[in-house]
């Protein structure tokens, strides 16, 4: 094969082409690739997708589209280079945007332009009337454009790539129909922002290289692997050979990375300035001034904009109003912010994503949700300004997620919650800028309303300060509607409960109590006495709190509805009466919620409620159904999100394997990664460990502390602190599930209490009775009696056989369950 660029009057063509010299030689190829200076990073997946459709044994028509700076070209150059020589009579590569196209020809002038590219044209008979033989629809010596391209591409297998640049597809439904069928094998690669809408085309999208996640952004070395950083730093080296990714510049070149979208050509202009600028400074400059980075060379911001995309003027108007989202958008949250059908809505879109004015993103139940670049978002924002309408559409687009979020509340509390939890994930960002909207409005009213509205999402994802300031901002502007007043107390006053703060939230719920009371508000009057249960709870009142729920169950009428609402104070009480020593009372009463809450079908209400009967089983020395209770109480409220009670879970489960498995220092080390992970996590998403006895109390704190030595057990908690929940989560349950972990199986082991079994296995550390006693906090002579009892138990007649006894391994043959099982002690 031969490969040549040409870059004279007809434009840029780089060619492969047999080559044939003294007989039919076997094809080689040599291509130099136009990128070739610097490497190519996180499009291999692309690359190999392109390259296994382009191989197929028929035809092709493969579209490669994506906004402007995406990197179609280059993927296109380097498609280009791996496979054109395996096409038996070589291909092209041509520049639409470097040919001379005639916009008189009826398809645009790619035709004539292509044939001349690929030389077809015969020169003119001499005497010719050129200019004529130009108006006889594009043939000179006779002959049309599509009838030499015919001609010349009949029976061949070739690979022809037209990259359009900006340039609208026109005329290459013609191309093809007209060749297509000639050619033994003709693969057809376009390169441009809009498809080609014909018969038989494969699109293959390409979408920004992934930015990073707060996840990646904690991580310095997680960090180093997104494509996109890879990129810039890959990029910065080059004109800076000392620019290295830091603990002190991560977060800055993250935001960067996220600012510009993970645009190839944004991240590469921007990897130019910094080679002479600190990231934070271009950082600063790009925040106050999106259209920073322009390439004189490209039409990057022209092609950016609305009114050169190609599209009708109706999709145009949507388009920039689409801009008041804050993140990405469904079908019918277009439609409803703009009160347009949704077949109108939905064919808009489309024609958008089409022209790559709008991207994708697939879900895990099969929708689709749009999303749209950075820049074409500030750039629509500005236009509507210019307009006097971006108010206007801030208005509606408020309205319509105050009326979403307060149709989806309810849902929480019902077979829906998974769902209205990723809904309202997807909406946090936009319900956030509908916030800022009404608080510049002054409208405080609606504040409360949407703030409300919003405030069980935060509270279980952990964004206590987000429920408080959005509701104290309602409360300062001033709330004429005294329900909606009302409402808004209690939820800030649940908040504040939460972000263990009673003092704070205690006269908004003692003014709510009081007005819903004059009121003669039953149910509000409920809720709000739930809260003061808590409160009392927090502030140690045992008593109080317990008066206060019997009143609240006095009032509910067991005949009727409120399942919900009965299980919900059930399970408050059942804390408190755990707190006040009534451990069988409070067992029956989580029993009761956790009935209750699966019978309505709330599943997060129900594990919270076991995770409650978890601690309350496991004092009570039924370990094995404390764990289970546990083990699936935590799994499921780490897979809804409700960050809160997965760091009691964590500390639940912390005690319960010190219970269980406490036996070896690896099992106390666990321990206390796990009481530093719930702890962290704790302080960060809201308290709500109030009133956990022995969970999170000092008694157990001191007592892992106490086994392991206060050097390793700080050096534990502190590696529990740096876990994200997903990692400690997996922690505990892994511990769970180890089968050395496990007990004894033996009976005689099994016959010891907890505290003989607690001495038994301080011997197997070496410690003397003193050393015993020191490290579980009793009399020395009680450490001795505890020993003898131990030798006479196991038929032991010194300390070195008790030791043997306790570390003889389990039978490899037993299960984990029966291991389990055997290994439960008395108390």
């Amino acid at each position: 094969m031969r490969a040549q660029n040409d870059e004279g009057s007809n434009g840029t063509i780089r060619i492969v082409e047999p080559v044939r010299t003294g007989g039919d030689l076997g094809p080689s190829t040599h291509q130099r690739a136009r990128y070739a200076l610097t490497s190519r990073v996180g499009r291999d997946t692309e690359l190999a997708d392109l390259k296994a459709r382009a191989a197929a044994p028929n035809g092709q028509v493969l579209t490669l589209t994506g906004p402007v700076g995406v990197g179609k070209s280059r993927l296109a150059d380097a498609l280009f280079e791996q496979i054109a020589g395996e096409f038996a009579d070589g291909g092209r590569y041509l520049e639409l945007d470097t040919l001379r196209l005639e916009s008189s020809d009826p398809d645009g002038g790619l035709a004539r332009a292509v044939a001349e590219a690929l030389e077809l044209t015969p020169p003119p008979v001499p005497g010719d009337d050129v200019d004529a033989a130009s108006d006889d629809g594009g043939a000179r010596g006779g002959r049309a454009p599509l009838d030499l391209l015919r001609d010349h591409l009949g029976g061949r297998d070739f690979l022809l790539v037209l990259d359009c640049g900006s340039r609208p597809p026109r005329g290459i439904a013609e191309l093809w129909a007209a060749v297509g069928s000639a050619a033994r094998r003709l693969c057809l690669v376009t390169v441009g922002t809009q498809v080609l809408g014909m018969y038989g085309e494969h699109r293959v999208p390409l979408f920004p290289l992934a930015v990073p996640t707060a996840r990646d952004t904690a991580d310095l070395a997680r960090l180093g692997q997104v494509d996109s950083v890879r990129l810039l730093v890959d990029r910065t080296k080059a004109v800076r050979p000392g620019f290295r990714l830091t603990q002190e510049n991560r977060e800055t070149v993250a935001k960067l990375c996220q600012i510009l979208d993970g645009l190839p050509l944004s991240i590469e202009l921007a990897a130019s300035r910094l080679k002479v600028s600190s990231p934070r400074a271009l950082l600063d400059e790009l925040s106050r001034s999106p259209g920073t980075l322009t390439d004189p060379g490209t039409a990057t911001d022209a092609a950016a904009g609305p009114d050169t995309l190609g599209l009708a003027p109706q999709a145009v108007e949507l388009l920039v109003r689409l801009g008041v989202f804050t993140e990405s958008f469904g079908v019918a949250e277009a439609a409803g912010v703009f009160e347009l059908p949704l077949d109108v809505t939905r064919q808009a879109l489309e024609e958008m994503v089409d022209h790559s004015a709008l991207l994708t993103e697939e879900q895990r139940d099969g929708s689709i949700r749009f999303w749209m670049l950075r820049r074409s978002r500030a750039r629509a924002l500005e236009h509507l300004a210019r307009q006097d309408a971006l108010g206007p559409v801030r208005a509606d687009h408020a309205v319509f997620f105050i009326r979403q979020m307060h149709g989806i509340r309810s849902e929480l509390e019902g077979p829906g919650q998974t769902a209205a939890l990723e809904q309202f994930d997807h909406w946090h960002q936009d319900v956030l800028a509908a916030l800022e909207f009404l608080v510049e409005a002054g409208n405080g009213e609606a504040v409360a309303t949407l703030a409300t509205a919003a405030q069980p999402y935060w509270l279980l994802r952990g964004e206590v300060e987000s429920a408080e300031h959005w509701l104290s901002a309602a409360l300062r502007l001033g709330i004429d509607r005294h329900r909606v007043r009302l409402a808004a107390l209690e939820a800030l006053g649940e908040a504040l409960l939460l972000n263990d703060d009673p003092s704070a939230a205690k006269p908004w719920l003692d003014e709510a109590l009081a007005a819903y009371t004059e009121l003669a508000d039953g149910p509000g009057v409920a809720t709000v006495r739930q809260h003061l249960a808590r409160l009392a709870q927090i502030e140690g009142n045992l008593p109080a709190a317990e008066n206060l729920l019997t009143l609240v169950l006095a009032d509910l009428d067991p005949r009727g509805g409120g399942q919900w609402c009965r299980g919900a104070v059930l399970a408050r009480l059942a804390e408190v009466r755990r707190d006040r020593g009534d451990t069988t009372s409070a067992a029956r009463h989580a029993t009761e919620a956790v009935r209750l809450f699966e019978r309505v079908e709330d599943a997060r209400s129900a594990a919270r409620a076991k995770l409650t009967l978890a601690g309350l089983t496991g004092g009570q020395g039924d370990y094995d159904r404390a764990e289970q209770l546990a083990c699936r109480a935590l799994l499921l409220l780490h897979d809804r999100g409700d960050l809160p009670e997965v760091a009691r879970g964590l500390a639940v489960l912390a005690e319960l394997l010190t219970y269980k498995y406490g036996r070896t220092a690896a099992v106390w080390e666990r321990a206390a990664l796990l009481l530093g992970a719930s702890d962290t996590l704790r302080r960060r998403v809201g308290d709500t460990l109030a009133g956990q006895p022995n969970a999170v109390s000092g008694t157990l704190l001191g007592q892992v502390s106490e086994r392991m030595g206060r050097s390793a057990f700080d050096t534990a908690w502190q590696q529990g602190g740096l876990c994200t929940p997903d990692e400690a989560v997996a922690q505990a349950l892994a511990l769970i599930e180890r089968p050395d972990h496990q007990p004894r199986s033996t009976d005689l082991v099994g016959s010891l209490t907890r505290r003989e079994h607690e001495v038994a296995m301080l011997v197997t550390e070496g410690l003397t009775n003193r050393e015993v006693a020191r490290r579980l906090g009793i009399a020395e002579w009680t450490a001795v009696n505890h020993m003898r009892k131990v030798m006479q138990k196991l038929g032991c007649t010194s300390r070195v056989q008790v030791a043997g006894r306790m570390l003889r391994p389990m039978d490899p043959h037993a299960g984990v369950q029966g291991a389990a099982a055997g290994g439960l002690v008395r108390r």
